[in-house]
């Protein structure tokens, strides 16, 4: 078992394996049309309840990132209730600066970002998952939202 993303992250071709996964990032492209990225008004969950599972919405506060919406496929995969807390407080081991950085990425560069993770948390639980984040920008030049989804396994 590797410590963390056992796949690249990507940057230049995104690399998606998972089919929801897929699916999520096609409806993303649906909604940005010609901008870099659509705000968080375009997304209407009602239009991916196929999908809602494993969807999580991650809001820009200040310089920390807290989640808004977490999808029950999510917080299975987790083990905890996600909604409300705040990307640096919840347990991810070792691994919290790079996962971080992936949103650093997505907003600096208005980009998809994907990646396969593979850890240990602090409480003892195996994670295996990809993790899909598209950002949301209300004037296509700030992030101020991520749409992402996540699907995979979580192991006791």
């Amino acid at each position: 078992m590797q410590d963390y993303g056992d796949t690249p992250m990507s940057k230049g071709e995104l690399v998606i394996t998972d089919a929801r996964l897929r699916r999520l990032h096609e409806y993303w492209l649906s909604k940005k049309g010609d901008r870099r990225a659509p705000s968080r008004k375009d997304i209407a969950p009602e239009e991916i309840p196929d999908i809602l599972p494993y969807v999580f919405i991650m809001e820009v506060v200040g310089d920390r990132l807290r989640y808004r919406l977490v999808g029950d496929g999510f917080r299975q995969i987790y083990g905890a209730k996600l909604i409300g807390a705040f990307l640096d407080e919840v347990d991810l081991d070792h691994v919290t600066a790079a996962y971080i950085g992936e949103y650093t990425l997505a907003a600096k560069d208005i980009t998809p970002v994907a990646r396969r993770w593979t850890f240990r948390k602090n409480d003892g639980r195996y994670l295996d998952y990809e993790r899909l984040i598209l950002p949301l920008s209300p004037d296509d030049k700030t992030v101020d939202m991520f749409l992402c989804g996540a699907a995979g396994f979580g192991y006791g």
